[in-house]
């Protein structure tokens, strides 16, 4: 007569033990790649925050320099500008980094442009729309931009 001794032999512990821990591997993995997205996440909605802010800082600034046409033939800050009091002003403007969030830059672009291309060529000459494109960089994300056309009675 044979003798049944209860209870697990050392190849079934084995295979639990592996099971097991290639389970909890891949909990290990899931649970960090939640950490990521979360950081990143919270990246892009300071990104985000800061181009807003940049946009609303732009559009409150007066159309040109002159209240009326014609409007400036020059982009970019005026002889004698001590701060930016119109649109053109932002014109190749680079912000290396925000005072409370130094990992982030910023750079503008102004152009004028024609309703005749769509808005979507700069235009040989002066008209009554800007073309302002905001740039939004960090140093691991791609960067975020928005373009918006501004015109003197926007």
């Amino acid at each position: 007569m044979a003798k049944h001794f209860k209870g697990f032999s050392l190849i079934e512990v084995l295979i639990v033990t592996v099971l097991m821990s290639g389970s909890f591997v891949v909990f290990y993995y899931a649970l960090n790649q939640g950490k990521t997205v979360q950081a990143k996440s919270q990246l892009r909605t300071i990104q985000a925050i800061l181009l807003n802010h940049k946009i609303n800082e732009i559009r409150s600034r007066n159309f040109d320099e002159n209240s009326s046409a014609p409007w400036s033939s020059t982009l970019g800050p005026d002889t004698g500008d001590s701060f930016y009091d119109d649109v053109d002003d932002y014109h190749n403007q680079a912000v290396t980094n925000f005072t409370e969030y130094p990992s982030y830059s910023c750079s503008t672009k102004v152009d004028y442009v024609s309703p005749a291309t769509g808005f979507h060529t700069p235009a040989g000459g002066i008209t009554d729309y800007k073309r302002v494109t905001v740039m939004i960089f960090h140093r691991t994300l791609s960067a975020m931009l928005d373009t918006f056309i501004v015109s003197p009675a926007s």
